[in-house]
């Protein structure tokens, strides 16, 4: 049997493993986007493997679709990783980190109004934070540009 790792995430990943009989330590790069056949071994071995790194995120490539959160590393038994599912699973993963994001920015000014509304300093809120990212020297077209801007309520009026 034949064991597949997929790396879907936009950086190079290292794959360690012990091997079950020998205790070797194995680690196999896998470049971002791509994928490696990292073992051919007996289904005992394989089991290990998956059961030892699904407690870190590892997630079988025909389950991604009922995913709902980030995937870093998927595998296939027998069988590559399909391209397609690589593909939607880079894109997937680039809404969820956005999405993630943007729930921190705003978690992170809530908490410094209210840390300032209690600070006895007489502010009374309408704080507003500008958070903008625009394309780096480094940064490819598929970059996506942010420019968001959150504004706290003013104390005694309701957020509608």
């Amino acid at each position: 049997m034949k064991l597949y790792i997929a790396n879907t995430t936009k950086q190079r990943h290292v794959f360690t493993f012990r091997m079950l009989e020998t205790g070797r330590l194995r680690q196999i790069p896998i470049p971002h986007g791509g994928q490696m056949q990292v073992l051919d071994g007996s289904s005992d071995e394989i089991d290990a493997v998956i059961q030892h790194h699904q407690a870190y995120g590892l997630v079988d490539s025909s389950r991604i679709d009922q995913s709902k959160a980030f995937i870093g590393l998927c595998y296939s038994i027998n069988k590559p990783v399909s391209s397609a599912v690589i593909e939607k699973t880079l894109r997937d993963n680039d809404h969820h980190l956005t999405r993630e994001a943007h729930n921190r920015r705003q978690a992170s000014v809530a908490a410094l109004d209210s840390t300032l509304r209690e600070s006895g300093t007489g502010y009374s809120g309408e704080m507003e934070f500008s958070a903008e990212r625009t394309k780096g020297r480094d940064d490819g077209d598929d970059v996506s540009d942010i420019n968001e801007k959150i504004v706290t309520p003013k104390s005694g009026s309701r957020k509608k």
